[in-house]
């Protein structure tokens, strides 16, 4: 499913023009900076954050799925029965990581800059956050996450449980890798049926992109 981001400003606007209200005025009520919607408008290569975008959507009684392809009900008040289906990037809008993460040990991620060249994933029964899916390399996590399946990341919750799991990264985010956080001492774990694979131990807080809420695989 290709996302236009032309399509998305003008389904705003339209919805700005229903409301009679103003770019600045609509931006104010979603907590942003009033010239961001002006701005979007006017940048043909800016994209929205996920988070920013649901705020804006908020505000204007939009659901933010219909803003961005068009498809089922438009406002929030109207039913939904698919409205716990979120399409979820592969690649995050503002942190630059691949599409892949490793289950192994930390590695390597590039920029993605052409947000319409992403890939896109369905993913149902998630809570409202700010989401990213990454495809699982290795088999380090492989019994919750085999091999080349997909995990779903919120980036919106970074508060670490002991027992949870979590996509973490190096402090200058060029790094990542999907662990289980355990505690006493503080380490990174895998849970895998392959014994080869050692704890990552820390020597300070990890830097972390999200709590894994989600794991799809393909059969």
């Amino acid at each position: 499913m290709d996302i236009s981001r032309d399509q998305i400003v003008r389904r705003l606007a339209e919805r700005l023009a229903e409301l009679n209200i103003t770019e600045n005025e609509a931006s104010g009520r979603a907590g942003l900076e009033r010239t961001f919607l002006s701005q979007l408008r006017r940048n043909p290569h800016r994209w929205p954050r996920v988070d920013n975008l649901q705020r804006v959507c908020d505000a204007l009684g939009l659901r933010m799925y219909w803003v961005t392809t068009g498809l089922g009900p438009r406002l929030i008040e109207e039913k939904d029965f698919a409205a716990d289906v979120a399409n979820v990037p592969m690649v995050s809008w503002h942190v630059p990581l691949v599409s892949s993460v490793a289950a192994t040990g930390f590695a390597e991620a590039g920029a993605v800059e052409n947000f319409s060249e992403m890939r896109r994933v369905l993913a149902p029964g998630l809570p409202r956050g700010d989401y990213i899916a990454l495809e699982v390399v290795g088999d380090s996590m492989n019994m919750i996450a085999p091999d080349r399946s997909i995990i779903i990341v919120d980036r919106a919750d970074k508060i670490l449980h002991p027992r949870a799991f979590y996509v973490f990264t190096t402090p200058n985010e060029d790094e990542a890798t999907f662990k289980r956080w355990m505690t006493r001492p503080d380490r990174l774990e895998p849970y895998s049926t392959n014994p080869a694979y050692e704890t990552i131990f820390l020597e300070g807080p990890p830097t972390v992109i999200g709590r894994v809420r989600k794991v799809m695989l393909d059969l």
